[in-house]
């Protein structure tokens, strides 16, 4: 049984899994296994995976694409070791990530929890910022996990308490947040190692950058997440009104560039009555200029009255 088993669901990345399995690869701790799932890839990824050398590598794959949470619990219920960790295709790990927790679990006494590390942003150009991570201990954990996205390329959790606490399928967004909330409402213990350990890459092609209809389906996750009957009278409303404003408001503000004025109305108006304050404290000049502008005499002049301010501003 090796100590760590390290998990990553890849689907039609050849141009990038290289570097997070490189990553692996030059670990300066030894003991561990990395299963790869391929997700049904087209691009020539299950067979580039598949050329990997390293005898602690074993690759799977899906015959149809299932989406992440399906293929990282291919991996967890394929894996052997003690505690199992994840990586995604386009990010990376530091050299010392399972050295780092390795050292922090066995202080622990290896018990049944989960632990989190924290963590760097880093863009397609190597620039790294630090990633906000607050201190665990320091909030409620229903609310802490509400507020902080705990990757899990941050985890390392026992194999007894994944193996529980499997990634819910019907939740193909947000799953981090949903597993961990489910952990919290079980009782898990939970660890957080002060120490950036993992490097979260903001790719151009990654759903959270990419995809067009993201806020829509974040919305539809989050809503499943919170009717959820563990976690009824267990998560603050205001925490979730924020993220569900949140939602409403992307959504509106995408609404408004297509000019879909009556679904520009209907989710900022959502969004403010759920944050009248804004779900980020900075919103609500563009809810009322987005709704404004959206109304139909009003907005036909304010619209007139810009075109004419821009043409005079270029003359």
């Amino acid at each position: 049984m090796p100590f760590f088993s390290v998990i990553i669901p890849v689907y039609n990345r050849i141009g990038r899994i290289d570097g997070a399995v490189n990553s692996m690869l030059s670990q300066t701790f030894i003991d561990w296994e990395l299963i790869i799932v391929d997700d049904g890839s087209t691009d020539g990824t299950w067979e580039h995976i598949q050329t990997y050398e390293d005898k602690r590598i074993h690759v799977i794959h899906n015959a149809v694409n299932s989406e992440r949470c399906v293929t990282r619990n291919n991996g967890i219920l394929h894996s052997s070791g003690l505690y199992i960790c994840f990586l995604d295709s386009d990010d990376h790990h530091l050299p010392e990530h399972l050295e780092k927790l390795h050292r922090f679990i066995n202080q622990e006494g290896r018990p049944e929890a989960f632990f989190f590390t924290d963590a760097w942003n880093e863009d397609e150009d190597g620039n790294r910022t630090e990633r906000h991570c607050p201190t665990f201990v320091n909030h409620d954990p229903f609310t802490y996990f509400l507020r902080y996205t705990v990757n899990p390329q941050r985890w390392a959790v026992h194999r007894n308490v994944m193996r529980k606490h499997l990634f819910d399928p019907e939740v193909n967004i947000c799953e981090d947040m949903d597993t961990t909330l489910r952990m919290v409402a079980d009782g898990v213990r939970i660890f957080q190692l002060r120490e950036r350990t993992t490097c979260y890459v903001a790719a151009s092609d990654s759903f959270t950058h990419g995809a067009s209809n993201k806020w829509e389906r974040e919305l539809k996750n989050l809503e499943r997440i919170f009717k959820k009957p563990h976690l009824v009278g267990k998560l603050k409303r205001k925490e979730t009104n924020i993220l569900k404003s949140m939602c409403h408001f992307h959504i509106g503000q995408k609404a408004l560039l297509e000019a879909n004025r009556t679904k520009t109305i209907w989710h900022g108006l959502l969004s403010f009555i759920l944050c009248p304050e804004g779900y980020n404290k900075k919103t609500n000049k563009s809810l009322v200029f987005s709704i404004t502008y959206s109304l139909p005499v009003i907005g036909y002049v304010m619209s007139r009255s810009l075109k004419y301010l821009k043409k005079q501003g270029l003359d």
